[in-house]
């Protein structure tokens, strides 16, 4: 799984690296502001069900009524960015739609690696990010040399990249992995989305999460709202593709939560308390070195490599270090985080991201417009910082200390 992250994050940050190369940082501009207007909306309709199937050890709802309430979901995001899109952004509308398509593909796959993780089959995740990965690097570089860099050719390559790939690949193996005594056809997915009983259930327990995972996202893509507003899609195309590439480590990083949170809520919901807290203390000193070994090599490879392909523009050694730091601590937060979504404390968890969202805002309006990018790397790990420290709060400082309190507790009851 780690290999196949370490692949995605590297294709998702060279797709933006040839937009650049054959169309400019307008082009980049264009298509870093599509997919910032759809990551909102599409982390609040997909619910984080991908977390919510991978952790179901205790409630037993079926794949197929995920599946249901997934479809039901895209379709409302559908509609809301169609919306949004017609209103608020009618010069990159097109963009904006082929990047929906894409996101709609890869919600599927989303749900399908939250399948194969609550089967404890983490494995089929990163061959599917790794072959997919592959392709996109390719198709993409391809489809950018034959259209001069259009940003609109490159988002309808990899729209048709996830959509067939969710289709054909993902959904089927982890549909025949989760529900292996029904095929998988359009009568199922009809009659999943009629189960209104089992879907709701589901909406009301994942509900926090994707209002978090909204938040969250609000508060990443802050900084870009504000430096497209001040100085354009020129700006944007050069802090989205250095942001790309250093927050790429988030993936990296995330790996290691994604991996352990199915073991961690079934150590959790089982009572073994113990080997819970083992793990995640694993899982978040995993996360922290990756992060620091990202940080140097980052500083240390990207600077050169991309002033000698891109030019000077994107060799801004400091800018990049500042986006690889506040990355790591989108990946660090995100894994201390595990322990309260492993836990099922899903309301706490989107406490987490509204001290984010709050603190991108307020830095957003501040630095921005007065430091530029700098300014919109600073906003990120300020933002990032907050949560972090404040995630670690709860962890350590409440769920930790009353389960010690519990068990010291049990061993007081057993002695008497």
């Amino acid at each position: 799984m780690f290999q196949g992250s370490v692949l995605f994050a590297i294709s998702q940050g060279l797709v933006l690296l040839v937009l650049t190369h054959f169309g400019g940082k307008i082009e980049t501009g264009k298509y870093v502001l599509a997919t910032s207007v759809t990551a909102p909306i599409f982390m609040l309709f997909e619910l984080m069900l991908r977390v919510t199937r991978a952790t179901d050890h205790q409630y037993g709802e079926q794949f197929r009524n995920y599946l249901g309430l997934r479809a039901t979901c895209l379709l409302l995001a559908f509609v809301t960015t169609i919306i949004v899109g017609i209103v608020f952004y009618r010069v990159e509308f097109w963009i904006i739609f082929a990047i929906l398509i894409y996101r709609m593909g890869d919600s599927l796959s989303n749900l399908s690696f939250g399948g194969f993780q609550r089967m404890q089959a983490s494995d089929q995740v990163g061959k599917s990010l790794t072959i997919k990965a592959i392709i996109a690097i390719f198709l993409s570089t391809f489809v950018a040399w034959i259209s001069g860099g259009s940003a609109f050719m490159v988002a309808i390559a990899m729209a048709s990249i996830a959509c067939v790939w969710g289709t054909a690949w993902d959904l089927p193996k982890s549909w025949a992995l989760n529900e292996p005594d029904l095929p998988l056809n359009l009568g199922q997915v009809r009659a999943s989305i009629a189960d209104y009983k089992s879907n709701f259930r589901i909406a009301k327990r994942a509900l926090p999460l994707g209002f978090d995972a909204f938040i969250s996202s609000l508060a990443m893509n802050m900084p870009k709202y504000f430096i497209d507003h001040y100085f354009g899609k020129a700006a944007l195309g050069v802090f989205g593709l250095l942001s790309q590439l250093a927050l790429a480590v988030q993936l990296l990083i995330g790996a290691v939560g994604h991996t352990g949170v199915g073991m961690l809520a079934a150590r959790f919901q089982s009572g073994d308390r113990v080997g819970y807290w083992r793990l995640f203390n694993k899982m978040l000193a995993s996360s922290i070195v990756v992060g620091i070994l990202a940080i140097v090599v980052g500083t240390i490879v990207f600077p050169p490599v991309l002033g000698y392909f891109l030019g000077p523009t994107h060799n801004d050694a400091m800018l990049i270090m500042c986006l690889l730091i506040a990355s790591c601590l989108v990946g660090a937060q995100r894994t201390a985080g595990r322990a309260t979504q492993a836990s099922g404390s899903y309301l706490w968890y989107m406490t987490f991201d509204i001290v984010n969202f709050v603190t991108s805002v307020i830095c957003s309006y501040f630095l921005i417009e007065k430091y530029g990018l700098i300014g919109g790397a600073c906003v990120l790990i300020a933002t990032f910082g907050a949560g972090l420290l404040v995630t670690l709060l709860h962890t350590y400082g409440i769920s930790w200390r009353a389960d010690q309190r519990a068990m010291r507790s049990a061993e007081t009851a057993v002695e008497s």
